[in-house]
Parts: structure tokens; sequence; C-alpha cells
């Protein structure tokens, strides 16, 4: 009996003992909680301090552990509970957990192909870029073989300088031409663009016309000029959540219910204040906006865009809006690196050559808001390119810093999916990452500003 009691109380002990164990994959062991280090400070003894033999682990057996660690944390795949297909911003992924989420964000697409997507499809006509031989950088070779790039362009006056692709071999599926990106949030910037191709085929009066929208009737964005939509400051901050992704409390993502249930959830609001807000919900209420206005010539357009102008070498598609009928679209654009450029290209021939998009765009730079999220000099400001610009207009970012009266236009995406486009001297830099951590102003700013890739 006593034998029994106490094998209970050593059962016991032993699983206080585990609990102590660090069970995240990312979680090193912490020495100072053994015996004997000046830093301990707990009246226990966690359970990873001992060895198999019973004995406290030596300070080399320690180390032998350390190096473990940062083996099985090299190789091992992290599942990160706040990301289902997509990293969180915060993770600095390995090899092993990139992959992991490459297959689930392709998982992720061919599921939405089930019905919620829309797919623009090449027709054959994609310009052939011109290469030369990668100019030599030794940081972007570190980058693509160890870090958190998966793809980098680099423009210069119609010559690709710098064609980067992750290493092969690095993950179960090598990085190619026809890997998959989302956008991100740089599809707002080409919701924008196509806002511009829908002004000058008529579809849309101006910048300036004003929403009237049966869907939208008993909302604040009804009576507001378009302008306010764009420049995201139609007074909506109180109708969304901190991410902007849900609306008036509900909890479901706003892509997952119809605009009209979105409409519903809006009723009876009003504007408040005028100022600047990141709103994603908004995207997509100006891409249904498109819809709205084209009418059955949706389609016609979309193709106009991506097919003639664009000129797309793989299909371009977004994400439906799910339980849709009419209105479907949305800002979540998927598609391929060099369609990324042929955007990025198309976007910076209309502005020098002044077309009638390019006008838009001239417009949507004059009239850009002050950004409210300038701030260069904050800690680990580096990590997003939003931080670096003054101006924000129609889903675009001007002006940036050390790059004053210069003709500069951006588009970022979350994790690094961004663009970076010198209208001046037709100069691209193009990115697409599995994660932040890897710094803008190496990598896309001063390449712009200088004209030279790092060293």
């Amino acid at each position: 009996m006593k034998k029994a009691i106490g094998i209970i109380i050593l059962g016991l002990v032993l699983i206080y003992f585990v609990a102590l164990v660090p069970n995240n994959a990312e979680a090193k062991p912490d020495w100072s909680k053994c015996s004997g280090d000046k830093t301990a400070s707990f009246d226990y003894i966690p359970l990873f301090c001992y060895g198999k033999d019973g004995k406290l682990l030596s300070k080399n057996e320690r180390k032998i552990i350390d190096k473990e660690w940062k083996k099985d944390k090299h190789y091992k795949a992290i599942s990160y509970k706040d990301g289902k297909h997509e990293l969180p911003e915060h993770a600095r992924p390995n090899d092993a957990t990139i992959s992991l989420y490459e297959e689930r964000k392709k998982r992720f697409i061919d599921k939405r192909r089930q019905g919620r997507l829309y797919i623009i499809e090449p027709k054959g006509n994609a310009k052939n870029f011109n290469f030369e031989k990668n100019l030599a950088s030794s940081k972007l070779e570190k980058q693509l073989s160890k870090g958190f790039l998966l793809s980098y362009l680099f423009y210069d006056n119609g010559i690709i300088k710098y064609d980067g692709k992750a290493k092969d071999g690095r993950f179960k599926k090598d990085i190619t031409n026809e890997t998959i990106f989302f956008t991100h949030s740089t599809g707002k910037s080409i919701t924008s663009y196509i806002v511009g191709h829908a002004i000058c085929d008529g579809y849309i009066s101006s910048i300036d016309e004003i929403i009237d929208w049966p869907l939208m009737k008993n909302t604040l964005y009804q009576g507001q000029p378009l302008r306010n939509l764009l420049n995201m400051n139609a007074g909506d901050k109180h109708t969304v959540n901190f991410k902007a992704n849900r609306v008036m409390g509900s909890k479901t993502h706003h892509r997952d219910m119809s605009l009209k249930t979105i409409a519903k959830l809006l009723d009876g609001t009003k504007a408040k204040g005028n100022e600047v807000f990141y709103n994603n919900v908004l995207t997509d209420i100006i891409a249904n906006y498109i819809v709205f206005k084209a009418g059955d010539k949706y389609d016609e357009l979309m193709k106009k865009v991506f097919q003639d102008k664009v000129k797309i070498e793989h299909e371009v598609a977004y994400e439906k809006h799910k339980k849709f009928r009419q209105y479907i679209a949305s800002y979540s654009y998927f598609m391929t690196r060099l369609d990324f450029l042929r955007v990025a290209e198309a976007i910076m021939i209309d502005y020098q050559d002044r077309t009638c998009v390019g006008n838009y765009l001239r417009e949507s730079q004059q009239q850009a808001k002050n950004w409210y999220k300038y701030r260069p000099f904050k800690d680990n400001a580096h990590w997003f390119l939003h931080n670096y610009a003054k101006k924000y207009g129609s889903q675009f970012y001007f002006d940036f810093y050390k790059m004053k009266k210069r003709n500069i236009i951006a588009t970022e995406g979350y994790n690094g999916q961004n663009m970076l486009i010198d209208l001046d001297n037709s100069r691209i830099v193009i990115t697409n990452s599995a994660a932040t951590g890897w710094d803008v102003r190496t990598y896309m700013l001063n390449v712009i500003r200088k004209g030279e890739l790092p060293k």
C-alpha cells in the first residue's frame, strides 16, 4: 500500500516537473532555472536540468543540448496557432516552416478553386523581358540562400538586372516562375489601378464621383466622393475591429460573408471624422463598386487591364466573397513573380506616358494625404516599407524618406509582397517573401535611391 502511494506521489511530482519543460518547438531551455546558476531564483529544479543518469547536466552537456536545439529549430517545421495558411508577421521561420506554409498556401488556393476564385486567363501575348547576368550582391545571395526573401527582381530601364529566387533544394518545392504568391495588400493598389481604367473607360465619371449605390444607400459611404474611399479617409474607423477585417462586431472575416451582409451590418452608420484609417474591408467595397459600375462589362474591363495592358503570362485570380451573387470582388489577388513585375511596369509606363490612367495615378499622387504611419526612426521600422512613406493616396504610397522631390510609388503586401517603382528613372524592385525580418532599406529603398544593389 505504501509502495502504491509512493508511486502515485512520484507520478504527480513527475507530472509537475514535466509541465515545466518548454513544449514550444521554439523554446530554448532556460539554464538559469537550474540549481547552481547565480541567476537561479526558483525553489524547484525543472526536469530538463537533469540527464538520463538523474544528475544535473554539466555546462558541456548543456552546450551540446543548445547545439541540438539550434539544429532542431533549423530543420523542424513550426505550426503557428495564429496562421492557418500564412505565417504571422512576428514569425522568423526556418526553411521547414516556410516549406510547410508554402504547401498550405497551395492547398488554400486549390480549395478556393472550388467556386471561390475569379480568374483572368492569359491571352498568350505576355511580354518577354530582357535579362542580363545578375549584378553581384553577396547580401542578396545570402538572403536567397537562407533568408526570408523567396523572390527578388531588380528592373532597370527595361532590363532585369537581378533575377533572384530562393536557392533550389531549400524547400519541398522550389520557387519557380510558376509559383503563385499572395498579393495581400499590394492587391489594394491593383484595385485602385483598375479604378483608373474604369474611369478612363467611362464606367466611373471621376475620382470625385459621388457614391450613389443602392446596396450602400443606408451606410456611411453613400453620398461620399469616391476619393474619400480611395484615400481611406471615409470616417469608418468605428465600423471595424482593430485588424480592420471584421465589421461592426461580427466574428466572421469580411470575405467569408456576402457584401449584402456587410451592407446590413453597416446599416445606419454615419461617417466620423476624416482622418486616414487603413481599412481592409473598405478596399473590397471599392472592388465591388467597380463591379456595380461596370455591370455586364466587368469581365471585359478586367481582361482589358490584365490581358491587354499588363499582358500577364500566367493566370491571375482573386478570392471571391463567400455567399456571393453579383458582388464577388476582393483585393486578395494571386499571381506569379514576373506578373507582379508586369503590373508594376504597366503602372510605370502609364504614369510616364501620361495616358488617361497615368493621369489618374498623377492625380492620386498630387492629392495624397499625410500618412499616419510615417515613422522612419522607430525601432524595427525597417521591417515595413510603409514606415518610410510620407503620403498615401488612392491605395498607393508616395513621398519616401530620403527621396524628396522624386516620383516614387509603392505598394506593400503582408509579409513583404512589395513593389517599389522609380517613375523618374524607370527602376523597379519586386519582392515576394515568406516573412518580414529583412531590411526594406537595404533591399528596396536604397536600391531605388542609388540605383545599386547591396554589396
